[in-house]
């Protein structure tokens, strides 16, 4: 008897596309392939199926190759192509194929048709079939590419032909023993492998995580304050202290400070109105004769002389001589001066412009000759012409404001600015210039207003702060053991009463002063951060309480799991906190 010959099994046979490969490349590599079901693997971004032209020219070739290709890749962009064309898809080689849904929603669980291999028409692969000998078998696409070639020798088991003897020995084997059913063709379950690549991911972060934070809480997040009171003993001195615009340096043996004479301009302008008048008139003009009346002239002879330019003046008014004349002595009778002896006679011009000069002819005193006397005509001519100007009234009366309002702020001013430079100031010792003032326009000008500007130059003593400490510091060392305490230097100058008894010049002056401050501890911060490394809190503040001077000792550690001090000294900070009393 002879059995009917089973179809050959299909194989699986995988392709692995590069990205630079052609469509004709890939139709090329299918149509030579030897198994029938070919898993064309495609890499990321590959651009030679991004077309449903290309995708339906690969379908039409691989079925006139008798070939069911599978594509094996990710990509969304790809899926709507491929069910359009009717082409299986898998995520993996291990995944289970499907025709995706394509563009107009077709169902992927839709039976696909694939030709046999003599084309005599299309069978259903999700439908089973009697194929005929040399046909291929039903391509499951439920399964993974893996499962269909080794589900073929399940399905259809290998036969031979047999002779007549075989025959028989094979039907009376037949009856004695009873043949292994056929496994059932059941999906094999094959391992998620993306899920377990997530969970491994997750625990290589999560482990990434966790020596993080032991290395941040070990080395870098442990921190630890250490805080000390110390008690200090109350010292006091009273000494003379010399400044010197000679001295360099300090001198605490001589009790000599380096004495500096600071300066600043302060400058300040106000616009005022103009209120002065000046009478730019014609001046009036006369003549006049001068009488001598110096009875020692008379005894002697002597003749007086008035220079030119000589004022003389009546009712308030001044007219000047524009000649010089000899003026001869003139009698006494009695004792009484007789103005008989007088002078030639001599042109005067009004002082200014103005009518109010027109008077008429009167007795004039002479400038700088209280015994000569004048006698003049009638003064005539003068007019009115009045211009405003700047008086010196005026600009007398804006310096005055100005000095008065601005010297005390800028005094304040000036001493803050010396002490943020590290100075000490002596502000007993402030001198203010005479004021500066200028014009614009200059006094006598005409003008509605005018721009004052005052300028007055700021003198004070000052010394370095350093070198003044120093010097009061030496004072008070005999009351104090050096090698355990020190002055209290950040309140020693607020501690003193200062003052300036005799300033001999800018820069040299004695000063007097009475201190009444603090002696404390001497405790090396760093010394202390080298001795508390390692230790818990109980040890450090047992071992530092025992340090002469310390009163009290806190130590804080963070965070809140830390409980030994860190083995790094820059991690640790000691701060020092002064309380008077013991």
């Amino acid at each position: 008897m002879t059995q009917a010959k089973i179809p050959p099994k299909p194989g699986k046979e995988t392709i692995y596309v590069d990205v630079d490969d052609e469509i004709t490349s890939i139709i090329d590599k299918i149509e030579g392939a030897k198994e029938q079901v070919v898993a064309l693997v495609l890499p990321k971004r590959s651009t030679a199926l991004q077309s449903i032209v290309n995708m339906r020219l690969l379908k039409r070739h691989a079925d006139g190759a008798s070939k069911n290709v599978v594509l094996i890749t990710t990509e969304t962009a790809l899926m709507p192509l491929a069910g359009a064309a009717g082409i299986h898809v898998a995520k993996t080689l291990t995944s289970t194929p499907e025709v995706p849904v394509g563009p107009e929603g077709a169902s992927s669980s839709a039976s696909v048709p694939v030709k046999t291999d003599d084309g005599t028409g299309p069978i259903n692969l999700k439908e089973d079939s009697t194929e005929p000998e040399n046909m291929p078998s039903k391509i499951d696409y439920d399964k993974s590419i893996g499962e269909l070639a080794s589900a073929h020798d399940y399905d259809n088991p290998e036969t031979i032909e047999l002779g007549a003897d075989e025959e028989e020995a094979s039907a009376a084997a037949a009856a004695s023993e009873k043949l292994p059913k056929a496994p059932k063709n059941k999906a094999l379950k094959v391992p998620n492998f993306d899920r377990f690549r997530l969970f491994l991911a997750l625990g290589i972060l999560g482990g990434i995580a966790f020596i993080v934070f032991i290395f941040l809480a070990i080395f870098v997040l442990p921190h630890a304050t250490v805080a000390i009171q110390t008690t200090s003993t109350p010292v006091s001195a009273t000494v003379n202290l010399q400044t010197s615009g000679g001295a360099t340096a300090v001198n605490t043996a001589k009790g000599i400070i380096p004495g500096i004479s600071k300066t600043s301009d302060q400058t300040a302008t106000q616009q005022i109105t103009a209120t002065g008048q000046q009478n730019n008139g014609i001046k009036a003009a006369g003549t006049m004769v001068f009488y001598n009346c110096n009875q020692q002239d008379t005894l002697t002879g002597d003749n007086r002389t008035i220079a030119a330019g000589t004022g003389v003046s009546a009712n308030g008014l001044t007219y000047i001589t524009q000649q010089s004349v000899v003026v001869p002595p003139s009698h006494f009778v009695a004792g009484i001066c007789q103005n008989d002896q007088k002078s030639n006679q001599v042109n005067v011009t009004a002082q200014s412009g103005g009518a109010k000069y027109n008077q008429d002819a009167t007795t004039y005193a002479v400038a700088g000759y209280t015994t000569v006397s004048g006698t003049g005509s009638k003064m005539t001519g003068g007019t009115d012409n009045i211009t405003t100007i700047v008086s010196q009234s005026d600009v007398d009366s804006a310096a005055q404001k100005l000095t008065n309002a601005g010297t005390s702020n800028f005094a304040k001013t000036f001493e803050t600015q010396l002490a943020s430079q590290d100075y000490y100031v002596f502000t007993s010792t402030l001198k203010t210039s005479d004021p500066q003032t200028t014009s614009s326009p200059a006094v006598g000008q005409a003008a509605t207003s005018a721009t004052v500007t005052v300028k007055v130059t700021y003198t004070v003593l000052a010394v370095h702060k350093t070198d003044l400490r120093a010097a009061i510091d030496a004072s008070l060392i005999s009351q104090i053991d050096k090698t355990k305490q020190k002055v209290d230097d950040s309140s020693v100058l607020t501690d003193s009463n200062i003052s300036v008894t005799n300033q001999t010049s800018p820069t040299d002056a004695t000063l007097n002063v009475a201190v009444n401050t603090s002696a404390i501890p001497i405790i090396d911060t760093n010394s202390i951060k080298k001795q508390v490394v390692g230790k818990k809190s109980g040890d450090i503040t047992s071992q530092l309480s025992s340090i002469p001077g310390v009163k009290a000792v806190n130590v804080h550690f963070r965070p809140f799991w830390v409980s030994t001090a860190p083995s790094k000294t820059s991690k640790i900070t000691v701060t020092i906190q002064h309380v008077n009393g013991s």
